[in-house]
This record gives C-alpha cells, sequence and structure tokens, in this order.
C-alpha cells in the first residue's frame, strides 16, 4: 500500500503537536484561592479563577517566576504584575499541582511550594514568603518591609513562611 503526500501530511501534524500536549490543572496560592490552568508544557496557561477573589483593580491573571518560586499573580491590561505584592506564591503536594515549564510534563513541588530549582532564593521570593496567607495586596507592611530587607544572600526572615 502507497501512502499519499496528502496523508504524510496529515500524520506529521498529528506527531508533531503530539509533542506539544496540553494539559488541565487546578492550581492553589497561598490566599486559599484556586485557579483552572490549561497549560503548554512551556509553560503557556489559560488561567481562570475557580474559588476566592481577584485584587479589586485587578481582573486579570498571570504565572510569575520571581527568582525560586512561582506564583499567581493578580494584573491589569498590561498582563504583568505591576508589583511583587500582587502575587502569591502557589502551593503544591506534588509536582502535578505546579504549572509545567522547560518542555516538562510537570513543574516542580519542593517542600510546598511550586519552584524553579534552578535559582537562588531571591528578595522577590521574600515578599512572597512573608505575604503568604495574609490576604491580597500589602496588607502587612511590617512583612513586607522584612522581605525587602533579607540581604544578599537573601534569607527569609524566620517569623515569614519558610522555603
Amino acid at each position: 500500500m502507497r501512502i499519499g503526500p496528502g496523508l504524510t501530511l496529515v500524520v506529521f501534524a498529528l506527531a508533531t503537536t503530539g509533542c506539544k500536549r496540553v494539559s488541565e490543572r487546578t492550581l492553589r496560592d497561598t490566599e486559599s484561592r484556586a485557579f483552572k490552568a490549561v497549560c503548554d508544557r512551556d509553560g503557556d496557561c489559560k488561567l481562570t479563577l475557580t474559588s476566592g477573589d481577584h485584587a479589586p483593580d485587578k481582573k486579570g491573571l498571570a504565572i510569575h517566576t520571581t527568582g525560586n518560586l512561582i506564583a499567581m499573580c493578580d494584573v491589569g491590561e498590561s498582563k504583568k504584575p505591576d508589583a511583587t505584592t500582587d502575587c502569591r506564591a502557589l502551593v503544591c503536594s506534588a509536582d502535578g499541582d505546579c504549572p509545567p515549564m522547560h518542555g516538562l510534563k510537570d513543574g516542580t513541588c519542593i517542600n510546598g511550594l511550586c519552584r524553579e530549582p534552578s535559582a537562588s532564593i531571591s528578595v522577590d521570593d521574600a515578599v512572597l514568603l512573608c505575604l503568604a496567607g495574609t490576604g491580597l495586596g500589602t496588607t502587612q507592611p511590617d512583612r513586607l518591609a522584612m522581605a525587602l530587607n533579607c540581604g544578599s544572600p537573601c534569607r527569609v526572615p524566620t517569623i515569614c513562611r519558610q522555603p
């Protein structure tokens, strides 16, 4: 049996699209919000808030890597966070609870947080950890100040959630 050029093209197209599989998962942040994420392996995701609230002045969502931590951010029309205080770290119990990155099927879950293990803890990570569980925005300026002064290399203040 001979395969025509049209069938060969269809088989090739099906084979190459299989490499960019799309997955659907529920993501959660430190404020107990839940999000539906439909992601490809490059980390491009369509995001929907399924429980909890948006920040009052922002209705969009974006996944943001601050350094070591992966966060969900409330965003405006720019589709980028205005500040790290608009973001909260994503929590997990397994790799499948984290958004995929770098062509992998799942993200990386370490110590209950979605992480980018190749990066060091940054000041932005300290902000996420110090504001974890405090609500959206900057509701605790003293914790924010401690995080911003974590030093170099950054050491997360002991009062904050630890990485």
